[in-house]
């Protein structure tokens, strides 16, 4: 057995991983949570970054909790369901100022907007995997399926589609995304659709050669294997945050705009301009008769940018950011820029390149779409001139 060590853990770090020190050199342990003390196998050096297992927790955290779930530490699903509450979101705002501090070069106060209500629950959408009579999430760090009754994190009524699946014997991947106020289940496979069909009538696949089912909630369409917030219901803060962000400017362009589900609900009294790369989403919204909505890639992004003095340009891109677009953005008409990010990291270098432009951050705040995980979902907002 391979002699064990201690080591104290100083804060968390993007990813969800603690951080302490061996010898001096930075060391992260997944688990680990600020003021842990905990045994260690001999680190192994991945990357370029010391790695280490936890062992026995010699002292525990003042923010350790039980995690209500039997197979928590084994399952990928989540990382803080040990992290209690207010420190875990005190860290989550910790990540984001130190990613703007380390990457933009600038120190900023995060804001902080939560529903204490949601912290379990929450989630009506998710990507199970059943194989060799197993189903659940895959193992952190592996692609092993860890075999789940059911996750504390899931909506009732989530839980309850993937309790139907389990029971089905299918294997495959299965995306799945529910109404938690209605009855609509939908489901997303890459191939077999029919089988899944069988038992989620609402299943498409990309292939299947028939229109997306789909669902409206809360104004917006919820589409079949296109993209939506992991909780319709935290969606709910999510939209008041950006749209307040927004204001009252008489024009919005709206890139990775998906199924509108920021601007759909403002293009009354006000020009709305949407564009994304996903056809299946664009058409949904374009539907909905508000605004006009069309799919196009970055190059349409950087054209429309310029095609007009826009009162908000708002973009909500993917984890990598919007690195293509940001000079484009930097030298636009507009006078506010508001950045919907669930990467801090990304947010920070695309922030940096405004930055560099003259702009100036307004408003920062972390919207805590993801509980008991180490996921951060940040609105920033952009305008020219000096800050607030």
């Amino acid at each position: 057995m391979p002699r064990m060590s201690e080591i104290l853990i100083e804060r968390v770090v993007p990813g969800g991983d603690g951080l302490g020190r061996v010898d001096g050199e930075v060391c992260l342990v997944p688990y680990g949570l600020p003021g842990d003390r905990l045994a260690i196998a001999p680190p192994e050096r991945r990357g370029g970054v010391l790695r280490a297992v936890a062992g026995e927790v010699v002292e525990a955290s003042p923010a350790r909790t039980a995690a209500a779930c039997p197979v928590f530490g084994t399952c990928g699903g989540c990382t803080w369901l040990h992290f209690a509450y207010p420190a875990q979101a005190e860290a989550k705002r910790a990540i984001v100022a130190d990613c703007f501090r380390r990457i933009a070069r600038r120190d900023v106060e995060v804001g902080w907007i939560e529903d204490p209500a949601l912290r379990q629950g929450y989630r009506t959408r998710a990507t199970f995997r059943a194989s060799r009579g197993r189903a659940g999430f895959l193992a952190a760090r592996t692609h092993e399926v860890v075999d789940i009754a059911g996750c504390p994190l899931c909506h009732p009524r989530l839980n309850d589609a993937f309790e139907k699946l389990r029971a089905s014997g299918l294997e495959g991947e299965f995306e799945i995304t529910v109404n938690p106020e209605g009855a609509e289940t939908l489901v997303w496979v890459r191939e077999g659709e029919a089988a899944v069909r069988a038992i989620f009538p609402q299943a498409n696949s990309p292939r299947d050669g028939i229109v997306r089912h789909s669902f409206l909630f809360d104004g917006a369409p919820i589409v079949c294997g296109a993209f939506a917030q992991s909780s319709l219901l935290l969606n709910r803060i999510l939209v008041q945050t950006v749209q307040s962000a927004i204001g009252t400017g008489e024009s919005l362009l709206d890139l990775y705009c998906g199924n509108g589900n920021f601007s759909l609900r403002l293009a009354t009294g006000r020009t709305v301009r949407g564009i994304d790369h996903n056809r299946a989403a664009i058409a949904a919204a374009a539907a909905m008769g508000s605004g006009a909505y069309e799919s196009g890639d970055e190059s349409a992004f950087v054209r429309a940018i310029g095609s007009a003095a826009w009162g908000t340009i708002l973009l909500d891109p993917p984890r990598e950011g919007a690195k293509a677009i940001m000079p484009a953005l930097a030298g636009s008409r507009t006078e506010r820029i508001v950045y919907v990010s669930c990467d801090p990291a990304t947010l920070a270098r695309d922030a940096r390149v405004l930055f560099d432009a003259g702009w100036a951050l307004a408003a920062l705040v972390a919207v805590d779409m993801f509980p008991q995980t180490a996921h951060i979902e940040c609105v920033a907002t952009f305008e020219r001139g000096a800050p607030r």
